[in-house]
């Protein structure tokens, strides 16, 4: 009888593992041993790079309680569909590898209608969020707004007096979960220049090489190890005045990042753990990477199982709610795809609406609270460097959630970003 009942738990477990795509190689995943802090964001290392970011600083988000098992549907293979893009016409399969998507899930209906992994990745392994981190902040400063802890209109300043000094003394919170606070500053990581404001950004987040950082005595040197003394030092554009243009400068996540564990008393790994993951029914622990001085990396930290991302997903469709428990505010999540004309105005303005501009988005909306607003009537997407992207598509009911390992990292000037997100337009419009 034993023997039976071990014979058939693992006949379920096969059977589980026979529902998932598993497709052939789409582009080289360099060996681990040919990897280093240096080369980590350059192709052909970042394949391998991306799916163990345990070669960061890490701290442990772990999980809690039942796990949600996602409903599954019939399977259907969506890989053949075709669609149009400046053109041309192509497959999403095409399209899929021509972007080097490691896994993707599809949900119609709160229910799985497609799974499928790549290159040796699997349900089961790690990824990097990247960015698509700014947006799970951005729910976690909505609870705190929702609790009449955090008001919106405040200038930052106002709950981190440090940062009396800097720019963020002159923009309001919903200015910096909006970006649109005019930094002095830009947005490069690979080609920024040493010496430059982004470039010690980038070295104290870990996403470039610092070596000299660790060398560092914080109780006697003046140069900051961490991110947060860095941000006293972010000085605003005086062209621009706040809530004017959006601008995607990643380091008002971070600000954010602070202010939530300013206000909750909490460290914001333990805020993430307690308010978030815990009760998100998740499948495997999760861990974000952290900088010089082991703060976590708000801007683009987390590391989590596909589907758990995807779970992420599934409480921001279902109005907060997920495995019996409201993770988010309802009135959070509504507040997304309603766009003041401020907000509208402040991305005509930006480079992602100038026609001839590389990073050029005509479907792009507004950008608030760390979403890409795709339209008022339910299209957002939480958006990460190399290919990372939760496309939410209320209206039609589909949830879309996708790791990648492209070859450069910004989505918004990558045209085969541009046609795998057009195969995801094709693939809600097709269920």
């Amino acid at each position: 009888m034993r023997f039976l009942i071990l014979f058939l738990l693992f006949s379920c477990f096969s059977y589980a593992d026979t529902a998932i795509e598993v497709k052939p190689t789409q582009g080289s995943v360099a060996s681990y041993a040919d990897v280093t802090l240096q080369n980590w964001p350059l192709p052909p290392y970042n394949r391998w790079a991306l799916r163990n970011m345990g070669i960061m600083h890490t701290l442990m988000i772990p999980r809690a309680g039942d796990v949600f098992e996602i409903p599954r549907a019939k399977q259907q293979d969506l890989s053949s569909l075709q669609f149009e893009h400046r053109g041309k016409r192509y497959s999403v399969a095409e399209s899929l590898a021509a972007d080097q998507t490691d896994g993707i899930v599809v949900l119609k209906g709160g229910e799985i209608v497609w799974e499928a992994y790549y290159d040796g990745f699997g349900p089961h392994d790690h990824h990097l969020w990247a960015s698509s981190t700014k947006s799970l902040i951005g729910m976690a400063a909505g609870i705190l707004v929702e609790r009449g802890q955090v008001d919106l209109e405040k200038k930052i300043s106002d709950y981190l007096p440090e940062l009396k000094s800097s720019v963020w003394a002159r923009a309001s919170v919903q200015d910096t979960l909006n970006m649109s606070t005019a930094i002095d500053y830009q947005e490069a990581m690979i080609d920024s220049q040493p010496g430059s404001i982004a470039f010690e950004y980038f070295k104290r987040i870990g996403l470039l090489p610092a070596f000299d950082l660790m060398m560092l005595k914080q109780d006697s040197d003046q140069n900051p190890r961490s991110v947060r003394p860095l941000l006293q030092r972010f000085q605003a554009n005086t062209e621009l005045p706040a809530a004017h243009t959006f601008q995607y400068q990643s380091p008002n996540v971070d600000v954010i990042g602070w202010l939530i564990e300013r206000v909750s008393g909490k460290s914001l790994k333990a805020f993430i753990t307690e308010e978030i993951w815990s009760k998100l029914g998740a499948e495997h622990d999760a861990f974000i990477t952290a900088d010089s001085g082991f703060v976590p990396v708000a801007t683009g930290g987390m590391n989590t199982t596909l589907r758990d991302f995807a779970r992420f997903g599934i409480a921001v469709m279902n109005g907060g709610r997920i495995a019996g428990q409201q993770v988010f505010p309802e009135s959070v999540i509504k507040s997304i795809t309603e766009i003041p004309d401020q907000n509208k105005l402040a991305v005509t303005r930006s480079v992602y609406r100038q026609q001839g501009s590389p990073v050029y988005d005509s479907e792009l909306s507004a950008y608030k609270n760390f979403w890409w607003v795709h339209d008022e009537k339910g299209v957002f997407t939480a958006r990460g460097i190399y290919g990372q992207i939760l496309y939410i598509d209320k209206p039609n009911d589909i949830l879309i959630a996708t790791f990648a390992s492209a070859k450069t990292p910004s989505n918004a000037a990558r045209e085969t970003a541009k046609r795998r997100m057009q195969a995801f337009k094709a693939i809600a419009e097709q269920l």
